[in-house]
C-alpha cells in the first residue's frame, strides 16, 4: 500500500466529513416506532400490533418483561402490558439497539467478521453499562443503548473499506483503523440520527481514558468505565477520572469481579 496508515486514516475521515462516504440511515423499524411514539393519536393497542408484526423484535422486547427495566408487582403477560410499563423512551432505546445490528452487510468475509466481532464487544459493553447503571442510579435504557452505540462509527467505516481494496484485511489492521476513527465517525452518524446529545458524547469520547469534565459522573463516564472493564488490557494503577466521578474507585479487576453476575444477566438479555 503506497499510502501510510496515518494518511489512509486522514483520507477516510475526510471522506466522511465531506459527505463523500455513505453514512447509514437510522434503521427503518426504529424510525417507524419513533414516528408512532411521537404521534399522540397512537394507542398502546396500535403500537403493540405493529411490534407483534415483527416477530424477532417482539420476542426480543418480551425478554425484558422480568428485567430491572420493568417495575411493577404483576408480571407482563402481553406486549401491551410490556409497553405500558416501559414508556416511550425505554421502548425507543430498546428498538434502536435491536435494529442497529442488521445495518451492516458485506460480501467480503473479513469485513463481515470484523463487524461481528465488534458487535459482540458492543453487547458486552452494553451489559457492563447496564450493570454499572444499577450501581450508579443512571437510566438503564439509556446506559445500555449508549454502550451499544459507542462503537457505531465502525459500521460505516468497514462498509467504506469495500471501496479501498488495497487496505489490509487482517484483524489487527481493521481493529486499529476502527479504534482510531470510530469515535469521530460515530459522532457524525448519531448527529444525523438526531439522538440525544448524551449518546453522541459517549461516542465522541470513546477510549479517551483520561477524559475530564466539570461536575458529577455522567453517561460518558459510565460508558468509558464499561469499556475499560471490558478491555482487560487496560492496565491502569490509578483509578480513571470516570471512576472517581462515579464513586467507583476500586481496581478495575475487583470491580469487574463484583459486576460479573449482573453483567452476564444483561448479556443474556441482549443476545
Amino acid at each position: 500500500m503506497s499510502l501510510s496508515l496515518e494518511a489512509v486514516r486522514f483520507a477516510l475521515l475526510t471522506r466522511f466529513l465531506k459527505g463523500q462516504a455513505k453514512v447509514p440511515q437510522m434503521p427503518e423499524a426504529a424510525v417507524r416506532i419513533r414516528q408512532l411514539l411521537s404521534d399522540p393519536r397512537t394507542s398502546l393497542e396500535h403500537l403493540a400490533r405493529v411490534i407483534n408484526s415483527d416477530p424477532p423484535l417482539s420476542a426480543y422486547l418480551m425478554q425484558f418483561a422480568e428485567s430491572p427495566l420493568i417495575r411493577g408487582t404483576r408480571p407482563c403477560v402481553s406486549m401491551r402490558d410490556l409497553l405500558a410499563r416501559l414508556g416511550t423512551r425505554q421502548l425507543g432505546a430498546l428498538v434502536l439497539g435491536f435494529t442497529v445490528r442488521n445495518l451492516f452487510i458485506s460480501k467480503e468475509k473479513p469485513l463481515q467478521q470484523a463487524f461481528r466481532q465488534r458487535w459482540s464487544k458492543a453487547r458486552e459493553r452494553a451489559a457492563y453499562s447496564a450493570a454499572l447503571a444499577q450501581r450508579c442510579r443512571q437510566p438503564l435504557d439509556e446506559s445500555m443503548l449508549a454502550g451499544l452505540l459507542q462503537d457505531i462509527g465502525s459500521l460505516p467505516l468497514l462498509a467504506e473499506l469495500e471501496h479501498w481494496p488495497d487496505f489490509p484485511r487482517d484483524a489487527q489492521s481493521l481493529d486499529s483503523l476502527c479504534d482510531h476513527l470510530s469515535g469521530d465517525i460515530g459522532a457524525l452518524v448519531l448527529t444525523r440520527w438526531q439522538v440525544p446529545t448524551s449518546l453522541i458524547e459517549c461516542t465522541r469520547h470513546r477510549n479517551q481514558w483520561q477524559h475530564q469534565h466539570d461536575g458529577p459522573g455522567n453517561l460518558t463516564d459510565l460508558v468509558l468505565l464499561a469499556s475499560a472493564l471490558q478491555a482487560q488490557s487496560v492496565a491502569i494503577a490509578e483509578p480513571l477520572p470516570a471512576q472517581i466521578r462515579l464513586g467507583l474507585e476500586q481496581p478495575l479487576a475487583s470491580l469487574r469481579e463484583e459486576l460479573h453476575g449482573e453483567q452476564q444477566l444483561w448479556l443474556r438479555l441482549l443476545a
